[in-house]
């Protein structure tokens, strides 16, 4: 079916489907829960069923995720060894056979923090050093720096960009940032004292090759964080049917997820996923049946577009009938200096997607008039209405012909004028029940919320039980998983 325009009237649609059996979707509850009026065994016309709802348009929730990293710490702190260096590994200074240093580094616990994209890593190095130098006659002299009570310091930075694979695991680019004295003054450098050798540079040379060694494992140690059982757990959540009412359950219809780009902030990485689901309001005694569907691969995605529901809601005959007959009755018409009162409207379905509406009346003319007419709803108004409202011939023959004045055609622009009644109350229940099934929470780490920007009417279908208004709801949505 094609929406109409701004402004356009929607047509009733017929439809040559007959094995779907209309959902009356949130019949009682959207339309204010009256007693179906059918129409006389006798004579009930032919009704096609109304069409099947078209697929459910893809909708996206948002699905913001906090990752507390500092468990990676754990990972990290195996990957880089607490201690570089030994005094026992004597290394020469240039290309000068002369000058030797040795050096051995501490490195204390790691530190994170994120900083945009990547997070962060940092810890305090203290190291100690001794220099050799052997002159040309004589023995090879010595002198160090440091000890453990104070010795130089050095800060190590690593820093990676954080981000799932499509198996659901943790995967990252580490490297480093700096390697460099802790600060400008004299205690955080290292000179031997042998003809003014300064080796704080050698010592962070052979400090970043050791460290650079590493960082191939701290990829591999944080890929094997598996997140997998933790999603897979959020998405048989998911899965289960949402009771909104008695009888009423929303499907979320989830089909995959895709993950956005991943920023963080102080302990905290904030992931965006979005999660494409098509969701679908059904009809059930019992709790709908739902196939396990298992997690899929994580894919990628940028931005969340909202969520559509589709809504069939049920207005019965009866509830029909006095709806017109408080639009048309409790009035007198006058027409060519006679005057009548419609005591009641009875509305009734008819053939081939039409009204059928049996006005009684008193008055200079006592009788029932029956009309016929396609139900259509205005979007300008908010209301059903049935602008081609026309008499049935053949049925007001006795009455037309004893009170032949009743078939002008001022009096019956009369009644196509006062055939209608509004469907905003309905629709306000519907976009109440909706809002009350997206705010809530599911199990114990799913908590959805949600906001409904709009509920506009679809089409109108005539059925045996009553009106059919198909609605589509729209609004943002999103689902906040407890860490």
């Amino acid at each position: 079916m094609v929406p109409p325009t701004a402004g356009d009237a929607v047509p009733l649609p017929c439809s040559t489907a007959p094995r779907w059996c209309a959902l009356p979707l949130l019949a009682t509850i959207l339309f204010g829960g009256c007693t179906s009026e059918s129409p006389a065994s006798g004579s009930a016309p032919a009704i096609e069923a109304p069409p099947p709802p078209p697929p459910a348009p893809l909708s996206r929730f948002s699905l913001p995720l906090d990752y507390d990293f500092t468990s990676m710490l754990a990972v990290v702190e195996r990957a880089v060894p607490r201690t570089i260096g030994s005094m026992d590994s004597v290394r020469m200074i240039g290309t000068d056979a002369r000058r030797h240093y040795a050096f051995e580094a501490r490195r204390q616990r790691f530190t994170a923090f994120a900083l945009g994209r990547e997070l962060h890593l940092r810890a305090v190095v203290g190291y100690q050093a001794r220099g050799f130098y052997k002159p040309i006659v004589g023995p090879t002299i010595s002198a160090g720096c440091g000890d453990e009570t104070e010795p130089p310091r050095m800060v190590l930075e690593l820093a990676t960009p954080i981000t799932l694979t499509d198996e659901w695991r943790l995967a990252s680019r580490v490297r480093l940032v700096r390697l460099a004295p802790a600060s400008d003054q004299r205690r955080d450098r290292c000179d031997v004292g042998l003809v003014n050798t300064d080796v704080t540079d050698r010592v962070i040379e052979a400090a970043t090759g050791a460290i650079a060694e590493q960082l191939p494992a701290i990829d591999r140690l944080v890929g094997d964080i598996d997140l997998r059982p933790r999603f897979e757990e959020w998405w048989k959540l998911l899965l289960q049917p949402i009771g909104l009412a008695e009888g009423v359950w929303l499907l979320l219809g989830p089909e995959r997820l895709g993950i956005g780009r991943v920023t963080g902030e102080e302990r905290t990485l904030h992931v965006p996923v979005t999660l494409h689901a098509r969701p679908t309001v059904v009809t059930s005694a019992a709790m709908p049946a739902v196939d396990s569907t298992p997690l899929p691969p994580l894919g990628k995605d940028t931005a969340s577009g909202g969520f559509h529901v589709l809504l069939d809601g049920l207005v019965d005959y009866a509830t029909a009938s006095r709806a017109l007959g408080a639009a048309i009755g409790d009035r007198t018409i006058t027409q060519a200096g006679r005057t009548i009162s419609v005591d009641s409207v009875r509305v009734r379905p008819a053939a081939r997607g039409t009204l059928e509406l049996d006005v009684s009346f008193t008055g200079d003319a006592d009788g029932t008039l029956r009309f016929v007419g396609t139900p259509r709803y205005d979007r300008v108004r908010r209301e059903l209405t049935v602008p081609d409202l026309d008499y049935a011939l053949t049925v007001n023959d006795r009455v037309i012909r004893t009170f032949a004045w009743l078939r002008d055609d001022a009096l019956r622009e009369t009644f196509r004028e006062r055939a209608h009644f509004p469907v905003d109350d309905a629709v306000a229940r519907g976009r109440a029940l909706l809002l009350e099934g997206l705010n809530r929470r599911i199990g114990d780490a799913v908590t959805l919320s949600a906001t409904v920007d709009r509920v506009e009417v679809k089409g109108l279908f005539v059925t045996r039980d009553g009106l059919l208004v198909r609605a589509e709801a729209t609004g943002q949505a999103s689902a906040a998983v407890k860490p």
